[in-house]
């Protein structure tokens, strides 16, 4: 019986770009994390993410100069030149969605403090800061403290929106919520001076407070940073134009009386 020949298989290596390599299509959002909720368009997720990590350090480091003296900063830089690895204090995480994406930040930074300093940029819609993440379930988005037990009374309302959910409804999730505020704040849908934002997605929640919600066009960046002082003057302008077009074009009015020898119609 003839012998088999052996088989010699191919051996196949990996670079260490290859080994650890992030792996796609991967939900890497988990409960009990802080970040930034981010919309946009579709395909344009990676680029924003890191549009807004650039704007969020840039901030961060622009707060820590003016907290700290010249001594303490030159300190802070030595001690950086020592460490071998310096931990990131903003990352993007895969959210597997189209036009979702998620920037977790470090536990020492509170998210609502960094909002207000995002400026307009190319692809993020809008920007939620998420004060914690949670699992998609009712007793889970009530445990989640906002508001301090002892704050004064104040207004507050609701903004809820669910993607890719079919455990967690809308309906349900506005009674159990507002009931604890209920007892002490009132419900103001227009002026509310913080909005509860909670963004449903997957087996997840990113729950948020911010303040003067509407007055902020729900941070929709794009509305948010427009010109609208701009648009009265050009709106103005255009009608005057209009009209001096509309003198010129106007038909003159012709006389009523018939010519000699014509009879007038009946």
């Amino acid at each position: 019986m003839a012998k088999r020949a052996a088989i010699k298989r191919a051996k196949r290596f990996q670079t260490m770009k290859d080994r650890f390599r992030k792996a796609e299509n991967v939900f890497e959002l988990s409960p009990m994390m802080k970040g930034f909720f981010i919309t946009c368009n579709r395909g344009r997720e990676k680029k924003c993410a890191s549009e807004v990590i650039d704007l969020l350090e840039a901030e961060s480091d622009s707060e820590d100069e003016e907290a700290g003296d010249i001594e303490s900063e030159i300190a802070r830089e030595l001690e950086d030149m020592k460490s071998k690895s310096k931990p990131k204090l903003f990352r993007s995480l895969q959210t597997t969605i189209d036009c979702i994406a998620f920037v977790k930040c470090d536990k020492r930074i509170d998210p609502e403090d960094l909002t207000q300093f995002i400026g307009t940029h190319g692809f993020t819609s809008r920007l939620i800061p998420a004060k914690v993440t949670c699992s998609a379930k009712i007793d889970a988005i009530v445990g989640a403290k906002l508001l301090a037990e002892d704050a004064e009374p104040t207004t507050f309302a609701l903004a809820i929106n669910v993607r890719y959910c079919d455990g967690l409804k809308r309906k349900d999730i506005i009674p159990a919520v507002a009931a604890p505020f209920d007892e002490k704040h009132t419900v103001d849908l227009e002026n509310a001076k913080y909005t509860i934002v909670i963004e449903a997605f997957k087996s997840l929640c990113a729950v948020g407070l911010v303040e003067d919600y509407n007055k902020l066009k729900r941070l929709n960046l794009q509305t948010l940073f427009d010109e609208p002082a701009d648009k009265p003057k050009a709106t103005a302008a255009a009608k005057d134009t209009a009209a001096e077009e509309f003198k010129k074009a106007e038909p003159k009015e012709e006389s009523k009386e018939s010519p000699k020898g014509e009879p007038e119609a009946e």
